[in-house]
C-alpha cells in the first residue's frame, strides 16, 4: 500500500500477512513478485521485491504537492501522491519478466479497478484488512473490478458487504495465522515463576487501549499485587515524530510511570518474537473494532494468556482461547487480571489453551485456504496467461 511498506521495520500488519502469504505460496511452486514503496530501512526480502521510491511532503515542492492534491481531488483518491503511486506500480509490472497470472491489491480497490482496466484479462484479488473507505469517484467500477475480495475475518466481510452491498458471494475469509517457528513459549512457561509479566505490544494510539492495561495494572497495585508491565510500541510504524508531542502519549507516559511501567517504544519486528514470550500476559484491549488481531495469535503462539477486546474480529482471531471482555468496562479487566494474578493454575490452563489455539493458526493454513479460492475461480489452472500484455492505458493517471 502507499502508506505502509513491505518491511519488518517500517511495515506493520498488512506487510506480515504479504511477507508470510508470498513465503508459504512460494513452498508451494509459486512465483511471487512484490511491488511496494519504499523508505530507508530494509525491506524483506521473500519474493522477487520491486521496490520504487515515493515522493514525501517534506522533499516536494509546493508546485508538486498541489498538482497531486489536485489530481487526488478529481478521482477520488485517499492518499497523498496516489497518482506517483499508482503510475510507479504500473511501470514496473510492465518491466516484469512475464505478466503476473494474479494481482493482489491489499486494501485498495482503485488500483483493482486501474489494473483490471489495464490487464483486462488479468485475475485479480483484492485482500481487505482493514474497514476501508474511498471516496474515489469510480466507486462502482471498482467494486466490479476484482474476481475476489478477500477479508481477514468474518467481522471484515460482513462491513464491507453492509457499507458497500458487494455480495457476500464474492468474498472468502482468509485469517492470518501465526509463525510457530518463530513465535513459541520460553523454557518453563507454565511454571509458577516469579512477578508476573504484563504486555502491551501495539500502535500507541487510544484505540488500540495501551491505557486501558495500565489502568488494570494501577488497579492490581494498589491492592498489594506485585504485577509489572511492559508498553511496546510507536505512533506508528515510522517516521521520527516526537512522542511526548501526541496529548494522548503525554496522558499514557504519566499512567506508565505511576505503575512503574517499562516502555520499550517501537520493537523491529525480529525482536517481537524475544520480548512476547518473555511475558505471562497480553492485553489486547482496542476500543475499535480490530480487523483481526495478528498480536492475539502470536501471543498465544508464545505461550501467554490474553485477555482481548470483545469487538470486530478479535473473537475469531482468539478463537474461544482468551478471556473476552468490554474494554469500556475498567472493572470486569481488573477482574479478569486479578484472577490470572492470583491463581497461578488458572493462569497456566490458561497459557495451555493459548497454545493450542495457535497450533491450528499456522501460515500454511492461510495459503491452502488462498489456493481454494483461486481454484474456486479457475484461477490454478491459468498458466499460459503470462502472455497478456497491458492495454494503451498505462497513462490512466496523469500529472
Amino acid at each position: 500500500m502507499p502508506q505502509e511498506y513491505y518491511s519488518p521495520r517500517s511495515g506493520g500488519a498488512v506487510s506480515t500477512v504479504t511477507m508470510e502469504s508470498a513465503a508459504q505460496l512460494i513452498k508451494r511452486g509459486h512465483d511471487v513478485s512484490v511491488v511496494t514503496a519504499r523508505d530507508e530501512n530494509e525491506l524483506y526480502s521473500v519474493g522477487e521485491v520491486h521496490p520504487f521510491e515515493m515522493p514525501r511532503r517534506e522533499g516536494s515542492s509546493l508546485w508538486r504537492r498541489q498538482l497531486s492534491y489536485r489530481i487526488g481531488r478529481w478521482h477520488g483518491y485517499s492518499w497523498p501522491f496516489y497518482d506517483v503511486f499508482v503510475r510507479r506500480v504500473l511501470r514496473l509490472i510492465a518491466q516484469l519478466k512475464a505478466c503476473p497470472d494474479l494481482f493482489i491489491t491489499h486494501n485498495d480497490f482503485v488500483l483493482a479497478d486501474i489494473l483490471r482496466r489495464t490487464y483486462p484479462q488479468a485475475a485479480i484479488f483484492c485482500w481487505i484488512h482493514n474497514e476501508t473507505c474511498t471516496e474515489y469517484g469510480r466507486l462502482d467500477e471498482a467494486l466490479r473490478a476484482p474476481d475476489q475480495f478477500v477479508a481477514v475475518s468474518d467481522y471484515i466481510r460482513d462491513w464491507m458487504v453492509a457499507r458497500y452491498n458487494i455480495p457476500a458471494a464474492k468474498f472468502v475469509v482468509v485469517p492470518s495465522g501465526v509463525d510457530l517457528e518463530a513465535f513459541r513459549p520460553r523454557n518453563g512457561f507454565l511454571g509458577p515463576g516469579g512477578t508476573p509479566k504484563v504486555l502491551f505490544i501495539g500502535r500507541i494510539d487510544r484505540n488500540k487501549g495501551p491505557d486501558v492495561a495500565a489502568d488494570a495494572v494501577a488497579a492490581l497495585q494498589r491492592e498489594g499485587l506485585d504485577v509489572q508491565l511492559t508498553v511496546a510500541g510507536g505512533l506508528w510504524f515510522y517516521g521520527n515524530k516526537d512522542p511526548m508531542s501526541d496529548p494522548f502519549f503525554r496522558m499514557l507516559n504519566d499512567k506508565m510511570k505511576r505503575v512503574g511501567a517499562n516502555y520499550l517504544g517501537h520493537v523491529a519486528r525480529s525482536e517481537v518474537p524475544g520480548l512476547i514470550r518473555e511475558h505471562d500476559l497480553v492485553c489486547v484491549l482496542s476500543r475499535s473494532n480490530e480487523p483481526f488481531g495478528l498480536v492475539a495469535l502470536e501471543a498465544m503462539a508464545s505461550g501467554c494468556a490474553v485477555i482481548a477486546s470483545n469487538r470486530g474480529g478479535l473473537p475469531e482471531a482468539c478463537g474461544g482461547a482468551a478471556e473476552l471482555v468490554d474494554p469500556d468496562d475498567g472493572a470486569s479487566i481488573v477482574n479478569c487480571m486479578r484472577r490470572l494474578v492470583l491463581d497461578r493454575a488458572y493462569l497456566a490452563s490458561c497459557k495451555r489453551r493459548s497454545l493450542d489455539r495457535a497450533q491450528h493458526a499456522p501460515w500454511a493454513m492461510t495459503a491452502a485456504k488462498l489456493e481454494r479460492a483461486l481454484a474456486a475461480k479457475g484461477i490454478a489452472d491459468i498458466q499460459g496467461r503470462s502472455h497478456l500484455r497491458p492495454t494503451d492505458n498505462l497513462n490512466l493517471v496523469k500529472s
